[in-house]
């Protein structure tokens, strides 16, 4: 059984040879495999389309970096009750998202319109305003003592 698919593929081939000696055959092949090329090729993409997928990724990052700022705000707001450690974490967690959020560009040139009010200003940033109204409201200094070590 074997033999008979090794000489139906020998055959098959051979007259593959023939046909592509023959102007028609040949250009119905070449036309079938650039369609097959199109179709499940890579497509190229222009510098223009990497662009605003670069930007779209920068906006959706800052959205997220923003939500994450917020929610460690809230948590900042009520830790009086939590261990120092705790509360020390939460602030070294605040102050790294507020970093990574001032090496993102306020604006992109032209394309960001998730910060654009209708009115077209541009509202003020949450960790701006987070960073002023925290440094305000607090007055006294948090200690975190460590004992046991020599």
């Amino acid at each position: 059984m074997a033999y008979v698919l090794d000489v139906a593929t020998i055959a098959g081939l051979f007259a593959f040879a023939v046909a592509m000696k023959y102007e028609r055959p040949r250009a119905w092949v070449v036309a079938g495999v650039r369609g097959l090329a199109a179709r499940y090729g890579r497509p190229e993409h222009t510098a223009l389309w990497e662009q605003e997928q670069a930007e779209l990724w920068l906006m959706a990052r800052r959205t997220r970096l923003t939500d994450d700022l917020r929610r460690i705000e809230r948590l900042i707001l009520h830790d009086e009750t939590r261990s120092a450690t705790r509360q020390l974490g939460n602030r070294l967690a605040r102050d790294q998202l507020i970093a990574s959020l001032a090496r993102i560009p306020d604006l992109l040139p032209g394309r960001d319109r998730s910060l654009v009010w209708s009115a077209g200003t541009v509202p003020p940033l949450a960790y701006d305003v987070a960073a002023t109204t925290l440094a305000a409201r607090t007055r006294s200094v948090e200690v975190l003592e460590v004992g046991g070590w020599r």
